[in-house]
């Protein structure tokens, strides 16, 4: 029963995190989280306060005491010591005055439980060690906000000298000794250097959903969004730059093609779509210079022999739907041109054996045909693997097989964790989420210090978190004593995974069949425009993008988007096979059954030179005569065909346009009129004249008299 209770923790938290984690952000009066005024009832005022609170800065962990500065190693030690930062802003009507910071530091929690359960009430029973009421001059105006510092000496007679733990802290702010709003974080206090660090891979996935129509005009401004100063992606960036110029933290990044595209496209100047209509960015300006920026950090972070690279497939798909939707042979082109992409870009090789599956989808058939591609290892998201509850409710393992033989190996992201960073908490109050998530990682290490254990974490690429949020948790986390970042492969080779866990199959989405059908279609006729190129062009590998991107898993749910990059390829095949125009007619006589002759003018509207094939087509010619020949781009040339003819009259004939690998790109009719006489025909025409004749002439003869 306990170790059920303990599995259900995590998502009862989950559950409440929404609800339990706002009164530490916004906290209006009266609320559940507020203390009751000394005379035991609510504070009274016409219009309650409401105050958000939120944490600036703090410090990460108290390491182990030291001697202080010119001590001897038998003189005093220097107390550590905890330096938070918060900021409460006055989101009411009215000023708030008499203001004090309540500081209450709780007794050690001694599981991963109770700390979670910390993070939202306090700890039952509630052991007090320490609580001080500091009080603070001025006053705080409707709409204004205020810093406050508070400085927390580690030296209290229950904190346990001998044991590393983690203390739950709260601190609120007080008006005339209510407390309006408060933060619970945790104090995490190192007593000697971990002699056993946990082993971390945690992995950054960069990816930004495809943003752009076929013809490149932005539709949204949300990569202009996160690439501002305190954007999404920059923060996010800038911490592993950070991360990775140390050069000895390994950190798994998996950039996305997509996003490498998109800041490409940027970079040289663009035009995006905003409710005002549509705006030119020139490039080194506004947005354009932003993801030049990013883009040139991007190419940092990748040369750094810290940063283990790994690229997602080209348009980022889901593998299962181009699997269970019929476009299987689409995948190596998706994983070769995503390598090629991510290389290009950032001049550093992907590591071909390490794949994020794109939205962490994945089944059976894909784990089969990424294993025949060389792929051993996958990063995917909690919940992915049917995993045994641990004992006790431990930190599941962090790596699994996925089949028998063990060729391909799951990191699994540890679910509490996971479910913290996806918490409202961060996208409230970023620096407190990043703390909170230090302190399950530190809760996480302390189950069982003594021993060799791995960890991961995934970032997806869905995942929406505050710039903020990364820079904090990132440095803490590569600089946490109890924690050894190392890469996947490493994790896996450390803790080489046994018996393969079953996945959890969700069932494979797909595109509609005639979705699929277009799309292929429209790939063989951009591999019959290939064809017919005489130069070297970069157009059909061009088109190839377009239909690879429809087959992007942002697509999924809106294929009308998906469904116009198929169509603008097509479109614009069709002007390329178009351009190309026979003529002949609209009759052409022909006087003779053998030895005559039809002219046909061809004539290439096109930009470039194609090599085709010209054939007349009849069933009342004799064979199917054709001609081959290069047409420059704006030429035009004339044919002429020598025919047989089975019949006389009139009839059509079809004169085509053929690719050298046998398509028809156009034809055109004409109708041939034939005045030639068969000889047959002719002999009998002059036998009946010559009866004729005959006939008419013995009327001349004498007849016979009696």
């Amino acid at each position: 029963m306990a170790t059920l209770m303990r599995r259900l923790a995590i998502p009862i938290l989950a559950l409440s995190l929404p609800v339990l984690l706002s009164p530490p952000a916004v906290a209006q009066s009266p609320s559940p989280t507020q203390e009751p005024s000394p005379s035991g009832s609510p504070s009274a005022s016409p219009e309650p306060p409401v105050v958000r609170m939120v944490l600036l800065a703090q410090t990460p962990w108290a390491g182990p005491p030291t001697a202080g500065e010119g001590a001897t190693t038998q003189g005093p030690l220097e107390v550590p010591t905890i330096d938070l930062r918060v900021r409460a802003t006055n989101l009411g009507g009215t000023t708030l005055e008499d203001l004090t910071i309540g500081v209450t530091l709780y007794g050690r929690v001694l599981s991963r439980t109770a700390y979670e359960q910390s993070l939202v009430a306090d700890p039952v029973p509630a052991v007090v060690i320490e609580a001080e009421t500091l009080a603070r001059e001025g006053t705080i105006e409707p709409g204004q906000g205020r810093a406050f510092e508070v400085s927390l000496p580690l030296d209290a007679p229950g904190i346990d000298p001998a044991s590393s733990g983690i203390y739950p802290l709260k601190v609120d702010l007080r008006s005339g000794g209510v407390p309006l709003a408060a933060i619970r974080t945790p104090v995490i206090n190192l007593v000697r250097e971990p002699e056993q660090p946990l082993a971390l891979s945690w992995t950054f996935v960069l990816h930004e959903p495809i943003a752009f129509r076929p013809d490149g005009v932005f539709t949204t401004t949300a990569l202009e969004d996160a690439l501002q100063p305190r954007g999404r992606l920059t923060g996010q960036l800038e911490a592993l730059d950070d991360v990775a110029s140390s050069g000895s933290t390994p950190v798994d990044v998996a950039i996305s093609p997509v996003l490498v595209t998109q800041l490409t496209r940027m970079r040289d100047g663009y035009v995006v779509q905003t409710p005002d209509g549509t705006r030119e960015v020139s490039a080194d300006e506004g947005g354009a210079a932003a993801a030049a920026g990013a883009l040139a950090t991007l190419r940092r972070i990748a040369a750094s022999p810290a940063i283990a690279l790994s690229a997602l497939p080209f348009s980022a798909p889901q593998i299962p739907s181009i699997i269970s939707g019929g476009l299987a042979r689409d995948l190596d082109v998706q994983l070769l041109r995503g390598r090629e992409v991510v290389s290009a870009a950032l001049g550093a090789a992907p590591d071909p054996a390490v794949l994020r599956p794109p939205g962490g989808a994945l089944d059976d058939a894909a784990v089969d045909a990424l294993a025949a591609r060389g792929i051993r290892i996958l990063a995917l998201d909690p919940g992915s693997v049917e995993s045994p509850l641990e004992p006790l409710g431990f930190a599941p393992p962090p790596v699994t097989a996925l089949r028998e033989n063990a060729d391909v190996a799951a990191l699994l992201p540890d679910p509490a964790v996971s479910t913290l960073i996806t918490s409202p908490l961060v996208g409230e109050d970023p620096v407190l989420g990043a703390q909170v998530a230090l302190g399950e990682l530190a809760a996480i290490w302390q189950e069982l210090p003594g021993q060799a254990r791995g960890l991961t974490l995934v970032f997806p690429e869905a995942l929406e978190l505050p710039g903020a949020f990364y820079g904090r948790f990132i440095q803490n986390t590569a600089a946490a004593p109890w924690l050894r970042p190392v890469t996947a492969t490493d994790l896996v080779a450390a803790f080489p995974p046994d018996d393969p866990n079953t996945l959890a199959l969700p069932t494979p989405r797909s595109f509609g069949f005639l979705y699929v059908e277009e799309l292929k279609q429209t790939r063989r006729r951009v591999d019959v425009y290939r064809s017919m190129i005489v130069e070297d062009s970069l157009e059909p590998e061009r088109l190839e993008t377009q239909l690879m991107l429809a087959e992007s898993g942002d697509f999924l749910d809106d294929t009308s988007a998906g469904f116009a990059f198929v169509q603008a390829a097509s479109d614009e095949i069709d002007a390329v096979f178009q351009a190309v125009r026979p003529e002949a007619g609209p009759v052409v006589t022909l006087t003779s059954r053998s030895g005559s002759t039809i002219p046909v003018r061809v004539t290439n509207e096109a930009d470039e030179a194609f090599q085709v094939s010209i054939a007349l087509v009849s069933q009342y010619l004799e064979g199917a005569p054709h001609e081959d020949l290069v047409l420059g781009p704006g030429q035009a040339q004339e044919l002429t065909f020598e025919v047989d003819l089975k019949a006389t009259g009139r009839f059509p004939v079809l004169v085509q346009v053929v690719a050298p690998i046998g398509r028809v790109v156009n034809e055109s009719e004409f109708v041939v009129r034939s005045t030639a006489y068969s000889r047959i025909a002719l002999i009998i025409t002059i036998a009946a004249g010559a009866v004729l004749l005959l006939l008419w002439a013995r009327r001349f003869l004498p007849r016979r008299t009696h």
